[in-house]
């Protein structure tokens, strides 16, 4: 172990820091395990190592273009080398055996595919029993197929076609956190339809801010930005969570990438700091420039309501907002601050399914990324006895940290087929999402909740009747 760190700290162009994330990985993850250890210590070598050329060459939106559009001509054969080099030439893949219980071979996906495109291929797949539900997919429940039960864990639908460089974990928000394999290739392959979501709506020019917490996973959206040249010229972080050795992963991360890419330094912030947010926004209109920033639709509410009891406009200010669905209620409390709101839809173990152009026709409505997910619908009975059209996603891209073929992910949404003028559509991403929900159930004191019915109570009916905005009513979740 000590011969490896010292070579590692030799090795690593960033020197001791890689040693020492070295040692926290291994306490963080191994337990002491020798073979485990090796492979997340090559995995920051690799990282480290691959860095610096990762950011050397920055896409241009024009080569973002060509490469989106290359992907979409190549889509089918794109799907049809996934599903032989990630299911059907791994031995131990959960789709394999679903594929083998319903007695279809590669070939056959093969004709599918010619006749009935990647979407038609996978309803008959579907029907077919090749699919996992959300409680599979997490290993929560067996998969249960005719007369065949079969056992899953998470792990097994890791993607045996990637080196992981590090590795990230979900926020655990519907169960026990998943550990999500993380490398450049992936970065780099999601970097293109940001590049083009920032160019839909004119923000290549604007400054890029974060609102975030400060955890390992959102060093995969700034190495993104700064994949097509939007290095963020401001992050305010709000605290992170995990235990000591997980922060300090944290910290070797964002450190790494902060040097290798010359951003500045976080400012951690609290819930009461948001007007310094806010502040600091207006200042950069006030200098003429038109900030952009990501955030949680939470976040962004409690700037634009600091703002506006001051009586203090955000015009000129777009939210980029992700992490949590965005409600009618959400958005027009974000507009009515004078900013603009602007939705992406993703999941921590897939990445970006879809984005929002300029003409969006509800709150949320996304063009799906069609050269990355191909998108299904199957019924799926909640226990409130309603019934919905959950999504079952199929990724497509190889470098995706999650082999998905007809994966259920939690979330259920309207399903749409239309052309609205703008630069997706000239992109081929004609099929949209919108209203997009969770089918997970929340539970307290006895009672459940449906994810809709949990956003009309906190948005409406709580603030109808005792006063307030859906700003001063939260979750909280205790353990």
């Amino acid at each position: 172990m000590y011969a490896l760190n010292y070579a590692v700290g030799r090795l690593s162009p960033f020197g001791n820091h890689l040693l020492q994330a070295s040692v926290w990985c291994f306490a963080l993850t191994t337990e002491g395990n020798p073979m485990s250890y090796l492979s997340i210590a090559y995995g920051l070598l690799r990282f480290s190592a691959g860095l610096k050329a990762f950011l050397r060459d920055p896409i241009s939106a024009e080569a973002a273009n060509v490469i989106v559009r290359q992907r979409m001509q190549a889509r089918d054969a794109a799907f049809l080398q996934m599903v032989e080099r990630a299911i059907f030439a791994n031995r131990t893949s959960p789709y394999l055996k679903l594929f083998q219980a319903a007695g279809c071979e590669l070939d056959d996906v093969r004709s599918m595919v010619k006749q009935e495109s990647v979407e038609g291929t996978l309803e008959r797949l579907l029907h077919a029993g090749v699919y996992v539900t959300f409680e599979e997919f997490k290993g929560r429940r067996a998969a249960v197929r005719g007369n065949k039960t079969f056992a899953f864990r998470e792990t097994d639908f890791d993607n045996p076609l990637i080196t992981a460089h590090y590795h990230t974990r979900t926020g655990g928000s519907r169960g026990r956190p998943t550990r999500i394999m993380i490398d450049l290739d992936y970065l780099a392959e999601r970097a293109p339809l940001w590049c083009l979501w920032f160019a839909a709506h004119n923000l290549l020019p604007s400054p890029l801010v974060f609102l975030t917490p400060y955890y390992p996973g959102i060093v995969n959206l700034q190495l993104i930005c700064a994949k097509f040249g939007k290095r963020f010229v401001k992050w305010f972080a709000t605290a992170g969570g995990g235990s000591v050795t997980y922060r300090l992963v944290s910290a070797y991360l964002h450190t790494l990438v902060r040097r290798a890419g010359g951003l500045p330094k976080p400012e951690f912030i609290t819930s009461r700091d948001v007007q310094k947010v806010g502040q600091y926004l207006v200042g950069m209109v006030q200098d003429g420039l038109r900030p952009c920033v990501n955030a949680s639709p939470s976040d962004a509410i409690h700037v634009c309501l600091a703002m506006q009891k001051r009586g203090i406009s955000l015009q000129h200010v777009t939210f980029l907002l992700g992490y949590e669905p965005l409600t009618r209620v959400r958005r027009e409390m974000i507009e009515a601050a004078g900013a603009e709101a602007v939705m992406t839809y993703g999941f921590s173990e897939g990445g970006t399914v879809g984005q929002q152009c300029p003409r969006p026709t509800a709150p949320d409505d996304i063009h799906i990324a069609s050269d990355a997910f191909a998108v299904i619908q199957r019924a799926r009975h909640l226990d409130n006895e309603e019934t919905v059209d959950a999504l079952l996603l199929t990724a497509i891209r190889p470098a995706s940290p999650k082999v998905m073929l007809n994966a259920e992910i939690g979330d259920y949404a309207v399903l749409e087929t239309r052309e609205c003028g703008c630069l997706f559509d000239e992109l081929g991403y004609y099929r949209h999402l919108h209203t997009i929900r969770s089918s997970e159930k929340l539970t307290g004191s006895g009672v459940t909740f449906i994810g809709a019915d949990v956003f009309r109570l906190l948005e409406e009916v709580l603030p109808r009747k005792f006063g307030g905005t859906l700003a001063d009513y939260q979750l909280i979740q205790t353990h």
